[in-house]
């Protein structure tokens, strides 16, 4: 079948608007290439690329929240271990009574 022949897939809007950097934003579109996927709106083999493209983004966005969080923990630990030359341990903040 030539190129010209075969049938031009649904062309769907484009969501420059969904925040693709966040992890809520990524789910919230690969929740709806599915349920386009579901309803026929485009071949599984386009939604199974986008998907693969959005699962990349996600495992960068959960990279830089552990590199985030290992240096605030690096951070706090430097804290506990120059605070007056002593180390300090965790001292709980409720009130006495």
């Amino acid at each position: 079948m030539s190129l010209s022949q075969k049938p031009k897939a649904e062309v769907l809007t484009p969501r420059n608007r969904m925040a693709l950097d966040t992890l809520a934003g990524v789910r919230r579109e690969m929740a709806r290439l599915y349920r386009f996927g579901l309803n026929g709106r485009i071949r599984s083999e386009e939604m199974t690329r986008f998907i693969y493209a959005l699962k990349e983004i996600r495992a960068c966005l959960e990279a830089e929240l552990l590199t985030d969080v290992q240096q605030r923990v690096m951070l706090i630990l430097r804290e506990m271990e120059n605070h007056n030359g002593q180390r300090v341990f965790h001292q709980p903040t409720f009130p006495r009574g």
